[in-house]
């Protein structure tokens, strides 16, 4: 494919774009993207590197006006063939959009946007791209006891690592204790496992997480319910 004068100064002026969607691809999890989407990607974020970098130089051109040029630029180049190229504007604003693309990264991780939306209302959407990665990305979830239905295994560790979506359910586990399944006796230890195995073949109990109080309330309520019954018969047993 020719690449024109045009294109070659598109690409020069989106550069910044271009690195910010690319950090923000290697950082964050998600489904795969298709090439346009990325190109959309470098396009928006790079407009949003030069407007930050635009309001920031605004804001510093009031305090030192004859340091800082406020004027981008960007714009004159997109507009008159003839203008010259600004590198350093150029050099600046990639550092903009590298700051840009790790607040985008950690808004991603926390699931900023959705625990917002959640609070106010607008979703009941978690962030995550399944239940797997909302269960393991948990911080609670540490140590989880994982039953090989197949291979009647039981597998006792922590989670130090797991793949992005369940497709292919990637477990490494640390520290691992395998027991038989149904008969709980225990085999042997490791100190590293990797499991790959279908979703339909394995559960995953996490134990670290407590039990709500109200249903621990439940359950001894209706022990206590049962109870009762059996201590009034053997008294009145007693008593005939």
């Amino acid at each position: 494919m020719e690449i024109t004068e045009f294109v070659f100064k598109l690409l020069l002026l989106f550069f910044p774009g271009i690195i910010c969607a690319y950090l923000v691809d290697q950082l964050t999890i998600h489904r795969p993207r298709e090439p346009f989407f990325f190109l959309l990607q470098s396009f928006t974020f790079g407009l949003a590197s030069y407007f930050l970098y635009w309001a920031g130089a605004k804001i510093a051109g009031h305090c030192c006006p004859t340091l800082v040029n406020p004027h981008l630029a960007f714009l004159r180049t997109l507009t008159d063939s003839t203008a010259v190229f600004s590198f350093r504007e150029i050099a600046y604003v990639s550092i903009v959009a590298t700051i840009l693309a790790c607040m985008i990264s950690v808004a991603s991780r926390f699931k900023l946007l959705n625990r917002i939306a959640k609070w106010v209302g607008l979703t009941k959407k978690f962030g995550e791209l399944d239940v797997w990665g909302y269960l393991l990305n948990m911080e609670q979830v540490a140590w989880v006891t994982v039953r090989d239905h197949k291979n009647d295994l039981v597998y006792d560790g922590w989670v130090q690592a797991f793949s992005d979506d369940s497709k292919d359910a990637e477990l490494l586990l640390r520290d691992v204790t395998i027991y038989k399944n149904k008969t709980g006796k225990p085999l042997y230890q490791i100190g590293a496992l990797y499991l790959s195995r279908n979703r339909e073949d394995i559960t995953i109990e996490c134990r670290t997480l407590p039990i709500d109080d109200q249903v621990k309330w439940k359950e001894n309520a209706n022990a206590t319910t049962t109870a009762t019954p059996t201590a009034t018969t053997t008294a009145t047993t007693t008593a005939n």
